[in-house]
């Protein structure tokens, strides 16, 4: 009788570990919420497994918390489970769930920067696009010029090496890490310049190679121009002739917040380094972050006589080597700014 009771009493204890297994493995293995809704989570740092799989049975992406707690425990994730914010726009498993967690693959959110934008302007996105201060990224910016040091040993700010692109970063990046992953994104691009164009061909070293593109990336519109406005202030630097490049007077009236939308004849004499009305020779900095083909341009300008150009139609521009060929130009778009437009 007794051995009955020992055999019953095993059978139960077998019965009750196996089909306590079976469930676990099934509600591991079984995807969840059904059907599915997109949920964003995000976990703070410091939470304990504990609060995250409350927090994950609260928002309604696990089923149930003991299970996925036990997976936790058992795979020796507990002290692996990463803060910050995770999408679930799908049916997982807990497995899955919690190994998403654990690998740190959190949402990640795009950051647009436009080519041509100045440092400030990249501010002003860096708010506008919801990661945080335009004055935090600012100060961030001011103080970042470590970074570009062994491009520029002389440099005095990131201007001009904040590569515009648009990038994904996860939610509560720092203006620090932004910058980072900018100037890193720029020196990657300068070294595919570099391929294509050995530095020793450059007509420019590093730093007047990143002043020349700003100043190109300011007047063309058209990539196919780029290089022709190039080889112009190129052509005024070797002739030592003033640049006399609007953006730059425009740059310099920023810096004071003195800007007030269109240029006159008395900014023109605005005492600035970067007034290139008045100082011969490039600027001493960056006016503005360039592109890649702006960049291209400035390492390999063609050769040409060109030393003016005029802005026409559709922002297109008309080069000339002489001041009377080039007032002829301008002459010809006053026309044709006075001209009637048909009906």
């Amino acid at each position: 009788m007794r051995k009955l009771v020992f055999f019953a009493f095993l059978f139960m204890a077998l019965f009750v570990i196996v089909a306590g297994g079976l469930y676990v493995r099934d509600e591991l293995e079984t995807p969840f919420p059904q059907p599915a809704k997109s949920v964003v989570l995000n976990i703070p740092q410091h939470f304990r497994a504990r609060d995250v799989v409350g927090l994950l049975e609260d928002k309604n992406v696990i089923h149930n918390r003991y299970v996925t707690l036990g997976y936790i425990v058992y795979s020796g994730l507990r002290k692996k489970l990463q803060a910050g914010e995770y999408l679930f726009d799908q049916p997982m498993t807990p497995q899955q769930v919690v190994d998403r967690i654990a690998s740190g693959t959190v949402m990640l959110h795009k950051f647009t920067v436009a080519e041509g934008l100045t440092t400030d302007e990249t501010a002003s996105k860096w708010q506008e696009q919801g990661f945080g201060s335009d004055v935090e990224f600012r100060a961030a910016a001011a103080a970042a010029t470590d970074l570009v040091r062994d491009l520029d040993p002389h440099a005095t700010s990131v201007e001009g090496f904040l590569f515009p692109e648009t990038y994904s970063f996860p939610a509560h990046t720092n203006p620090r890490q932004a910058i980072t992953a900018m100037v890193g994104r720029f020196k990657s691009v300068l070294q595919k310049v570099e391929n294509e164009v050995p530095r020793d061909q450059w007509p420019l070293d590093v730093r007047g190679t990143v002043i020349l593109a700003s100043l190109v990336e300011s007047e063309a519109a058209k990539e196919d121009e780029r290089p022709l406005v190039a080889s112009v202030y190129l052509n005024r630097v070797l002739r030592k002739i003033l640049l006399q490049c609007d953006p730059t007077v425009i740059y310099a009236l920023e810096r004071e917040d003195l800007y007030k939308g269109r240029l006159t004849l008395a900014d023109l004499k605005f005492p600035s380094p970067y007034n290139t009305y008045v100082n011969p020779g490039l600027p001493p900095g960056p006016i503005m972050n360039p592109g890649y083909a702006s960049l291209r341009a400035a390492v390999q300008p063609p050769s040409t006589n060109f030393i003016f150009f005029v802005r026409t139609v559709d922002g297109r521009h008309t080069f000339s080597e002489n001041l009377a060929a080039h007032n002829r130009a301008v002459a010809a778009y006053r026309a044709l700014q006075r001209k009637p437009k048909a009906n």
